[in-house]
């Protein structure tokens, strides 16, 4: 396993200071890496993947036309790009622990401190080859699982998952690499991904409403209200992106019907409907209940409710 070859793979380069972006091309040069796409920004990005996705990226999060961990975080979730999980090697200059804990929730793989030697860098990639952690997925995080053993035990109802790594498949045994089969697991590793997302974001659904209706019990939504009615918001339409062409698309109703009550909630600041506040607690539970197969309820639930927002309006 530790012999590969990188004369197959392509590897996109973002570094804004030209002297470390150089080093790093040549550094990948003289591993025999052939095809590295280089630019200093996240509009090089998008312009590459707008051409062809990358095998791997390498870049600072630092850069001068936006934020690198929102891009990491968006492709994790699937909004950018067509593989969610591109292997990822963050570079940063002097970290603060703000930066180190906002490379990992955005889910990249690796980080390295500048400045950069040429035999760290290929040791990097070569773990991301040979042994790239497994995913996990949560309502927040799609990325690698760094949990300790002691975690995992705790958190059995999440799930390590092995993903794609395109890395790998062109780095070992290339002259066997099946592009048809690569897209294939792809696909499939995506739905696995959006099945487990949907129950960890029914299961914050319900934590969120929780914190919520007790709170507006006293009138208008505090901060930390407002900021759980924002994240409900999310919440919910990334459960209806999510449920296309899947077997839960029935839910689909109910989380309507909870952006429709969430947005009014919202929009009302000082004065939120109090028939508003007590449909996100049912809501809450049917979205839960519209995951369990052996639940022959909930569409005429979804139904009931959606009608009884629609009559309100």
């Amino acid at each position: 396993m530790d012999r590969f070859s990188l004369d197959k793979i392509e590897v996109l380069v973002i570094e804004p200071e030209r002297s470390v972006r150089t080093l790093i091309v040549q550094t990948l040069k003289n591993a025999g890496v052939r095809n590295i796409k280089e630019g200093s920004g996240l509009k090089d990005i998008m312009h590459f993947f707008q051409i062809s996705m990358p095998d791997m990226i390498i870049s600072d999060i630092n850069l001068p036309d936006g934020n690198f961990n929102t891009f990491v975080y968006k492709l994790r979730h699937h909004d950018i790009g067509s593989n969610p999980f591109l292997p990822i090697l963050a570079l940063v200059d002097a970290p603060t622990a703000n930066d180190i804990r906002a490379v990992v929730q955005a889910g990249a793989d690796d980080l390295i401190t500048k400045p950069i030697s040429a035999t760290q860098l290929m040791q990097r990639i070569k773990t991301m080859i040979i042994s790239r952690k497994p995913f996990m997925v949560t309502s927040a995080y799609i990325g690698p699982d760094r949990r300790k053993p002691e975690e995992k035990a705790a958190q059995t109802h999440i799930k390590s998952m092995e993903v794609p790594n395109i890395l790998k498949a062109k780095a070992v045994n290339a002259d066997r690499f099946d592009e048809d089969q690569l897209q294939k697991d792809i696909r499939a590793s995506i739905n696995m991904v959006n099945l487990q997302k949907l129950g960890s974001h029914a299961n914050q659904t319900k934590a969120l409403v929780e914190k919520i209706v007790p709170s507006l019990a006293f009138g208008s939504p505090d901060e930390p209200t407002t900021k759980a009615l924002e994240r409900l918001l999310y919440v919910s339409e990334d459960i209806s992106r999510r449920m296309v062409g899947t077997k839960f698309g029935h839910v689909s109703e109910l989380c309507q019907s909870m952006l429709e009550v969430t947005r009014r909630i919202l929009a009302a600041r000082d004065f939120p409907d109090h028939k508003d506040v007590d449909l996100l607690k049912p809501l809450s539970i049917a979205i839960s209940r519209g995951f369990d197969e052996t639940d022959t309820e909930v569409a005429r639930l979804a139904h009931q409710i959606s009608t009884s927002i629609s009559i309100k309006d």
